[in-house]
């Protein structure tokens, strides 16, 4: 009986060997799992969640934006996900910077794109510990760590110095701007008025919105150029504008225009190598992508930060298009 005793006590001794085992490997593979999901790495490093908001998802800027933030996030080991409204439209931006505070999220990159909407929400996210980058348009008054882009009133004076440079100081002006709720936009608009308003040749007779849309950028340029045939320089402030303008020049026969443009699409460079387009002001899309990821890196390990990263923009025409590639 002893001897069957103790062997029955054996196999229930290896039983719950067996289970204890289990037991431990299954419990360490969870605990891999939900640290996972939390954002550490199996060596208990922690991973950072960063959401770049985009105003336009697959807008060609915006895909160099997210480049650039996509390889300075794997340089620093930041998780980062992508959001935007398909089309231009800034409530849906806002419901997004909800969504992400709402999902507590480690920190937020965002237009400051109308900073009476955006200002509370930023201050919101900050309030609840999510720090915020603000690209592209700043919002200054709001609690934003700091701000990544483009200078825009200088953005703009350099828009008219080159019309000044193109026209020798003379002519009628018809600016098409990417949106008139825009901060950003507008600030290019006041820039390229500064300029303008020092040269009595010089009037701008028209300013119409595209709306971000490469559509309505035609539509706005060719009801322009119909109303006010005395126009013969076209500014646009975003990437679309140029575009729509030189089109809407083709269908009414107005070959004579001279279009000035901003940002560096392939289609606006391809125009400028054949003379359709004058010149472009091209901003670094890419450079403000990875600044703002690094930003953020570097106030996660307790860096202090400035207020303003003002990346450079650069004139590009025919005698220096090439040089886009390194933008």
């Amino acid at each position: 009986m002893d001897k069957k005793w103790l062997a029955a006590a054996a196999v229930l001794m290896g039983i719950l060997v067996y289970l204890f085992v289990g037991f431990a490997y299954h419990s360490s593979k969870m605990s891999s799992i939900v640290k996972e999901l939390q954002g550490h790495q199996g060596n208990g490093t922690k991973r950072y969640h960063v959401v770049l908001i985009e105003q336009e998802r697959y807008h060609p800027y915006w895909e160099m934006v997210e480049k650039g933030a996509e390889e300075a996030a794997e340089e620093y080991g930041i998780d980062i996900e992508f959001a935007g409204a398909v089309r231009n439209n800034m409530d849906e931006q806002l419901n997004l910077l909800e969504k992400a505070i709402a999902a507590r999220v480690d920190a937020i990159i965002v237009q400051g794109l109308n900073e009476e909407k955006f200002t509370p929400l930023i201050n919101k996210a900050v309030g609840r510990g999510i720090p915020v980058v603000t690209i592209d348009t700043d919002a200054p008054d709001s609690q934003r760590l700091a701000y990544v882009g483009t200078d825009n009133v200088a953005a703009g004076e350099s828009l008219g110095h080159l019309v000044v440079e193109t026209t020798g100081g003379s002519g009628k002006i018809g600016v098409i701007i990417g949106s008139d709720l825009s901060a950003s936009q507008l600030q290019r608009l006041d820039g390229l008025k500064q300029v303008v308003g020092q040269y009595s040749g010089m009037e701008i007779v028209a300013v119409r919105s595209s709306n971000i849309s490469h559509m309505e950028a035609i539509q706005q340029a060719a009801q322009m150029l119909r109303e006010h045939p005395e126009i013969n320089v076209m500014v646009g402030t975003s990437a679309t504008d140029a575009l729509g303008m030189l089109q809407a020049a083709k269908s009414l026969r107005r070959d004579e225009l001279t279009i000035i443009g901003f940002d560096n699409q392939k289609e606006t460079l391809t125009a400028i190598r054949s003379g359709e387009i004058k010149a472009t002001v091209a901003q670094q899309p890419y450079l403000m992508g990875g600044t703002a990821v690094k930003l953020l890196y570097d106030h996660f390990q307790g860096e202090q930060l400035l207020p303003e990263y003002y990346t450079e923009v650069k004139v590009l025409d025919s005698s220096n298009v090439q040089e886009e590639e390194s933008l």
